[in-house]
């Protein structure tokens, strides 16, 4: 079975948690995800909300994937693997 061509809510997600493993500013955030400035907002938001993402204020704004969220996305990867895994 092939992925879907549009991305849903889900891999966002996980496409902004991978890119903030090791913390990342809204920009890189941004553009590693490949949404626009409003979207990024939109989940940066819910997951600092749901403790997905921790949010650490210094100069910059810096977003670092949490535990709960590393636990997200090995789940992810792990769910992924099994739909999307090529059968012999």
């Amino acid at each position: 079975m092939e992925k879907p061509a549009r991305r849903g809510r889900i891999e966002i997600i996980a496409s902004i948690l991978q890119a903030a493993k090791e913390g990342a500013i809204k920009t890189r955030l941004m553009y590693r995800s490949n949404l626009d400035f409003r979207g990024i907002d939109k989940y940066l938001n819910f997951l600092v909300s749901k403790k997905f993402l921790e949010k650490k204020n210094s100069e910059k704004t810096i977003y670092k994937t949490s535990q709960r969220g590393l636990e997200f996305l090995e789940t992810y990867g792990r769910l992924e693997e099994s739909l999307y895994k090529k059968e012999d």
